[in-house]
């Protein structure tokens, strides 16, 4: 019995051994397969500068032929896009071809008729090629779109300097500076105020333009001649505000006619 035992107990051992010799071989198997492998990767793509960009690159830098090709090719991939449109016009004002950026303004407004910076750009390109009524329209009409639009404002005084309409000047330019204290609005309505005659509020406004820009050399020179000037005995102080009130009362009258 002692034998029988004996023998027992060395077989319920040799299974053990073997049980567990199976289980750490199954181990191993499972460990070995589980090692990476070594793959050779695929590289990602190097993303494209879009046309967009290197145009806008090309623009700051100031190679304007380059930023002309780059901005006609960001529209030939797609036509429905104003940004492109709209810089491209802007460089081309900057190259002189006003026709040209009013080729490319009509084609942002057959697709947004709402676009107030297309109005406002023609109104710039009218004005080069002379065409003042046309500019003044323009203007106007980007006005109705946004009366907040002090450039449009500022560039309306701007033309209508140019046609000697001081006083209607005066008012678009009161406005102008209500909106921003833009060095470049206070510096044009300086230039109504002289040719109005207002002398003293023309120095104000020429030393604050220079106030919000120290380096402005236009208001500068501005300033030095209009301090040499006398003002005629009797001169009314201008009323500003009311200027601009009169203007904004005017923005509703082509609203209405609009409609």
């Amino acid at each position: 019995m002692y034998r029988f035992t004996l023998v027992a107990m060395a077989i319920g051992a040799a299974a053990l051994t073997a049980g567990c010799g199976d289980k750490t071989s199954k181990t191993s198997n499972t460990n070995s397969a589980s090692l990476p492998t070594t793959t050779s990767a695929t590289p990602a793509p190097v993303p494209t500068v879009s046309h967009y960009r290197q145009a806008v690159t090309a623009w700051r830098s100031g190679d304007r032929d380059a930023a002309v090709a780059e901005f006609r090719e960001a529209i030939a991939e797609d036509s429905t896009k104003l940004p492109p449109r709209l810089n491209l016009s802007r460089v081309l004002l900057e190259q002189g071809k006003a026709k040209d950026a009013i080729g490319e303004l009509q084609q942002v407004l057959a697709l947004d008729s709402t676009s107030g910076s297309a109005f406002r750009l023609l109104g710039r390109a009218h004005d080069v090629l002379g065409q003042t009524d046309s500019a003044v329209a323009s203007y106007q009409h980007a006005i109705v779109l946004n009366d907040q639009d002090g450039w449009s404002m500022n560039n309306l005084g701007l033309v209508q300097i140019e046609r000697g309409e001081y006083a209607e000047a005066l008012k678009a330019l009161s406005r102008a500076v209500e909106l921003s204290s833009s060095a470049t609005f206070r510096n044009t309505l300086g230039v109504a105020l002289e040719h109005t005659g207002h002398y003293t509020a023309a120095v104000e406004a020429y030393k604050s333009a220079l106030s919000a820009d120290s380096g402005y050399t236009r208001a500068s020179t501005n300033l030095t001649r209009v301090s040499a000037l006398t003002e005629a005995p009797g001169t009314a102080a201008v009323d500003l505000a009311a200027q601009a009130l009169e203007f904004m009362k005017e923005i509703e009258g082509w609203k209405t006619a609009k409609n």
